[in-house]
C-alpha cells in the first residue's frame, strides 16, 4: 500500500482546531444565555410582584365594601360617581420596610345585581409613571365581588309566598314592630291567601286591626318576587359556603332535639345536587323537617321545608318550593319565611296554643341572628388575569 495513503501524521492539529472552535462556540452560547438569565429572572420577579399588587387591590376593594362607614370605605349602595381611589384615578403605592415596591390602580363599579360589584385592579412595578425610565411590569386582574342577597332587605313581607297561602287555626303573623328593614306586610302571595276567622295577620300599616288590605297582599305578579328571591348564582355560592362549613346536606333531612340543625348557614340540596327548575321531578327535590328544637341561622332547602312541634327558629327559613308550619307552644319563628315556589309549591301555617307563628325580625332574618356573615367575597369563577385592551 502507498505510504502517503496510510500516513496519518499531522491529523491531530486539524481535529484539535475543530474541537476548540466547537468548544468556543458552546462557551460563547452559554455566556450569552447566562447574560440574559438575570434579565429573564428579573422580568419574572416583576410580573409576580405586579400580580401580587393587583391582588392586593382586590383585597382593598373587599375591605372598602365591608366597611362603608370607614373614612376610606365604599358606601352601599354604590354612588353613581365612585370616589377616588376606587375610580382608578390614583396609584396606590405599596411599600415594605420603608421601601416602595410598586402600586396598583383600582376601579370598582356596580355589578349585574345589587349584591355584586365588578372590580378591575392593575398592579405596577415599580411604577406606572411614563417619565420613569426604569423597566416596568404590570398585571391586570378582573373579578366580581359578591355577598349573599338578603331577602329581608328587599322583600316587602314577613311571609313571602310564590303560590297560594293558607293560614289556619290559631296561627298569627306579626310584622308591626320591626321597621329596620322597612315596613313589611305580614304576608305576600302570588296566589290566594286563605285566612281563617281565628287567625291574624298584621303588617306595618300603622294600626292594630289584623287581616286588613294593608296587612297582606294576594294575587301579586309572580315575577315581582324575582327582585328578592335567591338567584341561581346566589344559591351556588351559598351552597359552596355551606360545604366549606360542613353544613351541607342532600335529599331528605330531619332535625329534632336529638339531631339538631347546626347554627349558621344550612343548605339542604336536591338528591343529585342539581339546581331546581320547573322540570325537576318531585322525587329529586330536597325535603327538610324540623321537629322541635332550636335553630339560629339561614335554613335553605332546594325543595320543601316543614317546621313543626315546638321548634323555635331565629333567622331565615327559605324553601325553593313549598313551606309548612305546624307548630305548638312555645315554638315559633322570629325572622322571615320565603317559599319561592319554583315548581308551583304553596305555603301553610297552622298553630295550636298561645303565641305567634311568625314575628318579623329584621336583624334575625338578615344575619341569621348573627350567625351568617355578610362579608363581601370574590365570586367563584370570576377571577381573570386579562391582557391590555
Amino acid at each position: 500500500m502507498d505510504r502517503l495513503s496510510t500516513d496519518e501524521r499531522g491529523a491531530a492539529l486539524p481535529l484539535a482546531v475543530v474541537t476548540l472552535v466547537l468548544l468556543a462556540s458552546l462557551i460563547l452560547g452559554l455566556s450569552v444565555m447566562s447574560a440574559t438569565e438575570p434579565t429573564i429572572a428579573a422580568n419574572q420577579l416583576r410580573m409576580a410582584q405586579a400580580r401580587a399588587l393587583a391582588e392586593a387591590g382586590i383585597e382593598l376593594a373587599i375591605w372598602a365594601l365591608a366597611n362603608p362607614e370607614a373614612p376610606d370605605g365604599l358606601p352601599d349602595p354604590l354612588p353613581a360617581t365612585v370616589p377616588p381611589p376606587y375610580d382608578g384615578s390614583r396609584l396606590i403605592v405599596m411599600a415594605a420596610a420603608g421601601l416602595p415596591l410598586g402600586g396598583f390602580r383600582l376601579v370598582v363599579v356596580a355589578g349585574a345585581t345589587q349584591n355584586e360589584r365588578d372590580v378591575l385592579s392593575v398592579g405596577w412595578v415599580p411604577t406606572d409613571d411614563s417619565g420613569d425610565i426604569r423597566l416596568k411590569a404590570h398585571q391586570r386582574i378582573k373579578g366580581t365581588l359578591w355577598r349573599p342577597r338578603v331577602p329581608a332587605e328587599s322583600a316587602p313581607c314577613a311571609l313571602c309566598v310564590r303560590g297560594n297561602l293558607d293560614v289556619t287555626d290559631q296561627a298569627t303573623v306579626d310584622a308591626r314592630a320591626d321597621r329596620r328593614c322597612g315596613g313589611k306586610r305580614g304576608a305576600w302571595s302570588s296566589g290566594e291567601v286563605a285566612v281563617a276567622s281565628s287567625t291574624k295577620i298584621w303588617g306595618a300599616d300603622g294600626n292594630d286591626t289584623p287581616n286588613e288590605p294593608g296587612d297582606y297582599l294576594q294575587a301579586q305578579p309572580a315575577d315581582a318576587a324575582l327582585a328578592w328571591i335567591f338567584t341561581d348564582a346566589d344559591l351556588v355560592a351559598l351552597k359552596r359556603l355551606a360545604r366549606s362549613r360542613g353544613t351541607y346536606y342532600r335529599g331528605s333531612v330531619v332535625f329534632d332535639p336529638l339531631h339538631p340543625a347546626p347554627e349558621g348557614l344550612v343548605f339542604v340540596d336536591t338528591l343529585s345536587g342539581a339546581p331546581v327548575t320547573t322540570a325537576t321531578p318531585p322525587a329529586e327535590l330536597a325535603r327538610a323537617e324540623m321537629r322541635g328544637g332550636a335553630f339560629r341561622g339561614w335554613l335553605i332547602v332546594a325543595g320543601s321545608l316543614e317546621i313543626s312541634s315546638d321548634a323555635r327558629v331565629r333567622g331565615l327559613a327559605y324553601a325553593q318550593d313549598g313551606f309548612a308550619y305546624r307548630g305548638t307552644t312555645p315554638g315559633g319563628i322570629e325572622g322571615q319565611v320565603v317559599a319561592a315556589g319554583v315548581r308551583g309549591g304553596s305555603a301553610s301555617l297552622s298553630r295550636t296554643g298561645d303565641g305567634p307563628a311568625l314575628i318579623f325580625d329584621c336583624g334575625a332574618a338578615a344575619t341569621g341572628d348573627g350567625t351568617v356573615p355578610r362579608s363581601w367575597m370574590l365570586k367563584a369563577g370570576s377571577y381573570r388575569e386579562i391582557s391590555d385592551p
